[in-house]
């Protein structure tokens, strides 16, 4: 059991990495490339390595009919979130952006205490109150970042805060690798029109950094739905604050981003109040 831990939590930090690499090569991708080719491509790749895992399970490729209002639920809010992360990545700094996005806890919680009928404990209300303060900071316009992508971070994490209680609600109807196959196949598709209607192909540096942000976002998908299954959801999340300092160091390095004060405190304040969360649920357990 203790080893099934550390392979979750193993997974989860190299899915951290993969994603805020992926995070790096979008914001990397000329202004020509526009948003949808980088969801396109990297989609299109997960369709295929979960064609390929799906058919040794012998799972569902798109799940049975009953979970379709749901599947398409997740689909639908997870690729508008994509595409507001993918929109504030091109237009702002990395971390600011990871920051920002990092508030999805707090929308996730409304979410499932509205719809799923989960209660809300009373450290929640404190804990998730500072992560919305910290993202409300950062996305005050600054010399660095404009509100407007920053508003798209704002939003993409009002999206995850949908998903993620989608994804709770199918996780023992549906098999993982089928609600991926279901999210990947409708991303490629929705991405089709705007591509067609704005078709341009992909030259010079822009096909390299496509094609890893591909790779990286398909096996960072994978490994990220590995270290749900590995590990339980409550050990292995807190692990995904880490994004924050990778984009930092990303930003810092490879596109000369320095963050401003405003994003230092607010990364500070979810990141604390998130490990704050974490040994405190955790010390509970060990009461228990």
């Amino acid at each position: 059991m203790m080893q099934q831990k550390k392979m979750g939590i193993l997974c989860m930090m190299v899915s951290v990495v993969l994603f805020s690499v992926m995070q790096l090569f979008v914001s990397l991708c000329s202004k020509s490339c526009g948003v949808f080719y980088p969801i396109f491509f990297r989609n299109l790749l997960g369709v295929f390595l979960c064609m390929s895992i799906i058919r040794k399970r012998k799972v569902s490729y798109f799940g049975n009919l009953k979970s379709q209002p749901y599947l398409m639920g997740r689909s639908f809010f997870g690729f508008l979130g994509v595409l507001f992360f993918f929109y504030a990545t091109k237009h702002a700094m990395l971390a600011d952006v990871s920051i920002v996005s990092r508030t999805g806890p707090f929308f996730t919680t409304i979410v499932a205490a509205l719809f799923l009928h989960e209660k809300i404990s009373s450290i929640q209300i404190p804990v998730l109150s500072i992560i919305f303060a910290g993202g409300l900071l950062v996305v005050d316009p600054s010399f660095d970042s404009s509100f407007i992508p920053l508003g798209a971070a704002l939003l993409s994490a009002m999206c995850s805060g949908i998903v993620y209680p989608l994804l709770r609600y199918s996780r023992e109807r549906e098999d993982a690798m089928t609600v991926i196959m279901h999210f990947s196949t409708f991303s490629v598709l929705a991405c089709i029109p705007f591509l067609i209607k704005d078709f341009s192909i992909p030259m010079g540096m822009d096909c390299i950094y496509l094609a890893l942000v591909a790779a990286t976002g398909a096996f960072g998908q994978i490994f990220l739905t590995y270290a749900y299954r590995l590990a339980p959801a409550s050990e292995v999340a807190i692990y995904d604050q880490f994004t924050i300092v990778c984009s930092i160091i990303l930003g810092y390095l490879f596109l000369n981003q320095t963050p401003s004060r405003n994003s230092l405190i607010g990364g500070t304040m979810i990141v604390g109040a998130s490990v704050f969360a974490y040994f405190y649920h955790t010390r509970r357990k060990i009461q228990k």
